[in-house]
């Protein structure tokens, strides 16, 4: 179980044995002792058991392999990773800590609960399986306990608006930083579940604005390329467990949205890294949905490769042959993908209800008629496919094949904006929606773009990403 010291006086005056004052900001007792108050932090730790075992017996998974892996082989790709860490953790500045009656475990379980609001929690909801495994791992390594502690604590301390909680969640944020940006350093821990569990809460979290830096609203995308350069580091061979295999469908979102927006190259566009995220796990997920929601993620993974194509003609002589050589590459792929996802929709949508038409309950001028949905998890396959559609059509049009493309891409566009009153709700509502909606800006006329930056800007205060501060337009 885990546990809290039952003292809450200082740890000077619980050193002392004396009855603290458990004044703010810090005792009378101290004071008068003519010390300076340590202040009243509480460390969580496991009352039974032997936390911090992970390194002698790597049960978890296939951590086994990290203890004997050849240091020659990745250390220039750590490397990679320490400035990116580095620079966050030297963000973040230990402060005084607070102390607080938190049950890490209890409140995890609590947490699942909310973040799956307001719908009820299923195994087959996304949120669900990545936090599922939390319980029974926390305790197993420093960097993701703080990392676990810093998440649930800022989670409930915001939103029972408890300052004490939330600033204790910074500190154990910045600890997770600094002890992250360690076992980077370490080859036994580096490529390890635990590790790469810490990389996935701190990048998610960072998007959702645990603790954004509001100067520099994209600080979220260095999460996005330190988390993408450690799940290529580590190979698709680690990738055989649940834990692994969990973890990397709960990043492979940002992977892509980071590929895309950066330039960089989207290394899961390949057939080995598809079969690995086709492996399921959930039997609460019929099959026949699971398999084909992996065939339209291995479908997507393509989209940021198509994305920086079609950007780079903006930059050359559209008569050069190089361009030329570029318009027909673009449009023979375009037109195969195009020609994949009819034939994926079609067999989607049979078994997996599409969208039905509703009135907005908001009053909505520009959107009063909605799109409502069976399920979020579905809503959001639905959405994604309306991007790469929107995508598509973009392509299309600007590489000159003939079609009606311009209203294409504004059915498409409009089908986005519609799903979002429905697909938007509770705290995970704008990481569903984030790229659904930064695709549609993309393309949106003056009236549309400025419905996009309002609902940006009020989702941008749980969600980094979607400050309007980063919506500059690329396609």
């Amino acid at each position: 179980m885990v546990g809290v010291p039952r003292s809450s006086g200082c740890s000077l005056c619980v050193k002392r044995r004396v009855k603290c004052d458990q004044g703010l900001p810090g005792c009378a007792k101290c004071d008068k002792y003519g010390e300076p108050c340590p202040g009243y932090d509480r460390s969580f730790k496991f009352v039974t058991g032997k936390p911090y075992r992970d390194r002698r017996q790597p049960n978890l998974r296939n951590d086994k392999k990290d203890g004997t892996r050849p240091k020659s082989a990745t250390s220039n790709s750590e490397n990679d990773l320490e400035p990116i860490y580095q620079s966050l953790a030297q963000r973040e500045k230990p402060s005084s800590l607070i102390s607080m009656d938190l049950n890490v475990v209890q409140h995890l379980c609590v947490l699942i609960d909310d973040f799956s609001q307001p719908y009820t929690p299923s195994p087959t909801h996304v949120v669900v399986r990545w936090f599922g495994f939390l319980p029974s791992i926390y305790g197993q390594n420093r960097v993701l306990d703080a990392t676990i502690r810093s998440f649930t604590a800022h989670h409930f301390g915001r939103s029972t608006q408890n300052t004490p909680m939330v600033s204790y969640a910074r500190s154990a944020y910045g600890e997770a930083l600094r002890g992250l940006r360690k076992s980077l350093e370490t080859p036994a821990e580096s490529l390890s579940s635990h590790i790469f569990c810490a990389v996935v809460l701190l990048c998610m979290y960072e998007v959702n604005t645990l603790f954004t830096d509001t100067e520099n609203p994209e600080s979220w995308m260095k999460h996005a390329k330190g988390l993408s350069q450690l799940v290529r580091i580590r190979g698709p061979d680690r990738y055989n467990t649940e834990l692994d295999v969990t973890l990397l469908k709960a990043a492979r979102g940002l992977i892509v949205m980071h590929s895309m927006f950066s330039g960089e190259e989207c290394f899961l566009a390949s057939n080995e890294w598809h079969d690995k995220m086709r492996q399921q796990y959930t039997s609460n997920l019929p099959p026949e949905v699971h398999n084909s929601i992996e065939l339209f993620f291995a479908y997507f993974t393509y989209s940021p490769s198509l994305v920086h194509k079609l950007y780079s003609l903006r930059h050359v002589d559209a008569t050069s042959a190089e361009a030329l050589q570029t318009i027909s590459e673009v449009l023979s792929e375009a037109l195969q993908i195009q020609m994949k996802l009819a034939i994926w929709y079609e067999k989607f949508s049979q078994i997996v209800p599409p969208p039905t038409e509703t009135i907005s309950s908001t009053g909505d001028e520009l959107y009063p008629i909605i799109l409502t949905y069976t399920d979020v998890s579905y809503a959001t396959i639905y959405c994604g496919y309306y991007s790469y559609m929107v995508i598509i059509h973009e392509i299309l049009k600007n590489c000159g094949y003939p079609g009606e493309h311009e209203a294409m891409v504004a059915y498409f566009r409009d089908r986005i904006c519609k799903s979002v009153e429905y697909n938007s709700v509770g705290v995970m509502g704008p990481y569903r929606m984030g790229f659904p909606l930064r695709v549609a800006f993309e393309v949106a006329d003056p009236v549309t773009s400025s419905w996009i930056l309002n609902r940006l800007g009020q989702f941008s205060k749980i969600y980094a990403a979607a400050q309007p501060e980063n919506y500059h337009t690329v396609l």
